[in-house]
């Protein structure tokens, strides 16, 4: 009797650790949630440009490569390539099991009987077309300078030759051939971009002009389709079945929920509301709970005086000079845990093909500290300005008010009783209008890398929005980084003088690098993001 009771008991005490290790294990067919501060107003790949329309892009379009979790290129609709010699000629041959994702909400554009009626097979041609889409002056296309490469790709973008003289053919229906100008090391990351998403151009001519504007009017291949979107409210992603692509689609559904208050993103994060999102060091910092969450660092914010030079007096470079010679970096370690006195523009996150940029070149040239070389810009500043005195205003968050305080103390101390400033501290929806609408003179203000690309970081500085007006030598030195965007040591060069462009004219004055995190919840695992915080991917995304 006794054997049989130790045996019942040791059934029983299997019998739980099974069910344990069950109810720990991470499950398919879940559903999934990711916050977007941006709403979408189209989801059409070729045009993406804010978060929630690339998201939504990356995740419901597959390009002839795909990225994986760790950043290796995977097949996509491409199940082989081969490359010439000389890296000019890519030759891909297409998975023949590939189709659009065909739903109900696609019947009022193509009929009751659309699923038997309508070849959703993806074929070479949908990415000629998709290519030329995103090539074509009139599309727009954000992520079109990531395709440069492409033989007469630069042409058509300057309207310089049509659209059918890009080097893209079908060579067949499975088989796709692209020609480049000139090698490019990237280009292979480059058709992972939502600019390179195939498109169908039968269906894109049926919408008539309405492609992406709606779920029924969208043509997705990638693992999700748009199956639901809300107004101010949510975009649902629901699995595609008919996805063959390299690997199984793990989730159900992924939403991406719209939040008009970004102030809310740590707090709901905490509390369970999403799956995944980027927060600053700062917020994870100030959560009192994140046993519940997984952060990985990333060093992509370069804390950055802006000087507003449409602002009236900072449009004088000498005055802007002052400024950043009476600038001193010695309370930078005081301003948050793990920030770091900036060496350049350009955060340690960023790179130049596998490389990262700023560990490369090392410190940028920019001003230093030079009491007697500042007062001599303040005071030649005075003479062309006319003035007799300066006033400014700093505008910065609560957070950074302490620190902005103390370099208005430096500036006054080193520049004397002609120059007078003050600190105006906001926080979160009223520093960003007041920012957004340029209501400011000189702004402390954070600024993200929305990318691991070195060279769409010093885009974002290309049209005058975080500098106050445009500048034509700054634009010609950003052409000769995307001149040079498949050769790496000239590329890195190229980039270098554009960063030291901006600070040798004291348009800007970095300060600090600071810390984001992607977090996700402690219960789930697979969803990862590569190179952007807008490129978040829910393929392999699991949940207990």
């Amino acid at each position: 009797m006794l054997k049989k009771w130790i045996a019942l008991g040791l059934a029983l005490l299997c019998l739980l650790l099974s069910l344990s290790g069950c109810l720990g294990r991470m499950q398919a067919d879940a559903s999934f949630s990711i916050a977007i501060t941006e709403e979408p107003d189209s989801l059409d790949p070729q045009i993406a440009d804010n978060a929630a329309e690339r998201l939504a892009a990356v995740n419901c379009y597959e390009g002839l490569m795909a990225i994986g979790p760790d950043g290796e290129l995977l097949p996509g609709v491409a199940e082989s390539y081969t490359v010439s010699p000389d890296g000019l000629v890519y030759t891909f041959t297409l998975r023949q099991d590939t189709h659009w994702a065909m739903f109900s909400g696609h019947e009022k554009l193509l009929g009751e009987n659309f699923r038997d009626s309508y070849d959703s097979t993806v074929y070479a041609e949908d990415f000629v077309f998709g290519l030329r889409r995103a090539l074509d002056p009139q599309t727009g296309a954000p992520d079109a300078y990531l395709l440069t490469a492409i033989s007469g790709a630069q042409d058509i973008l300057d309207g310089r030759a049509a659209v059918s003289t890009l080097g893209v053919e079908a060579v067949g229906p499975f088989t796709v051939r692209i020609t480049l100008e000139r090698p490019d090391d990237n280009f292979l990351y480059a058709l992972t971009s939502p600019a390179a998403m195939p498109c169908d151009e039968a269906f894109f001519v049926l919408t008539g002009g309405r492609y992406g504007l709606e779920p029924g009017l969208t043509l997705c291949n990638g693992p999700f389709h748009v199956s639901r979107w809300t107004a101010e409210t949510s975009v649902r992603l629901t699995r595609n079945d008919d996805y063959a692509g390299a690997r199984e689609v793990k989730p159900a559904t992924v939403t991406l929920s719209y939040l008009a208050n970004a102030d809310e993103l740590s707090e709901r994060m905490a509390n369970g509301n999403y799956d995944a999102a980027f927060l600053t060091q700062a917020q994870v910092d100030a959560l009192e709970d994140v046993s519940e969450l997984t952060a990985q660092p990333i060093e992509n914010i370069t804390l950055t005086f802006l000087f507003n030079r449409a602002s009236g007096s900072l449009e004088n470079e000498n005055l802007r000079k002052a400024l950043a010679l009476s600038y001193s970096a010695d309370r930078v370690s005081a301003l948050q845990e793990g920030a770091a006195e900036a060496e350049g523009l350009v955060p340690p996150y960023c790179t130049i093909g596998e490389n990262a940029y700023r560990a490369a070149r090392g410190a940028a040239d920019k001003p230093a500290y030079d009491e007697a070389a500042a007062r001599a810009c303040f005071e030649e500043a005075l003479l062309e300005l006319g003035a007799s005195s300066v006033e400014l205003e700093i505008l910065c968050d609560e957070a950074y008010a302490e620190f902005a305080r103390q370099t208005v103390q430096t500036w006054q101390r080193t520049l004397g009783v002609k120059f007078v400033a003050t600190v105006r501290a906001e926080s979160g929806a009223m520093l960003e209008a007041a920012f957004q609408d340029g209501n400011y003179k000189v702004a402390l203000y954070p600024i993200h890398a929305a990318s691991a690309s070195t060279a769409s970081f010093l885009e974002s500085f290309n049209d005058g929005r975080l500098t106050g007006s445009a500048d034509a030598g700054y634009s010609a030195l950003l052409d000769r980084v995307h001149a040079n965007a498949g050769d790496f040591a000239a590329l890195q060069a190229a980039a270098a003088a554009a960063e030291d462009y901006l600070l040798q004219h004291a348009v800007l004055l970095p300060v600090a690098y600071l810390k984001s995190c992607f977090v996700t919840n402690a219960d789930t695992s697979g969803i990862y993001f590569y190179s952007s915080e807008s490129y978040v991917y829910f393929i392999d995304a699991l949940k207990k």
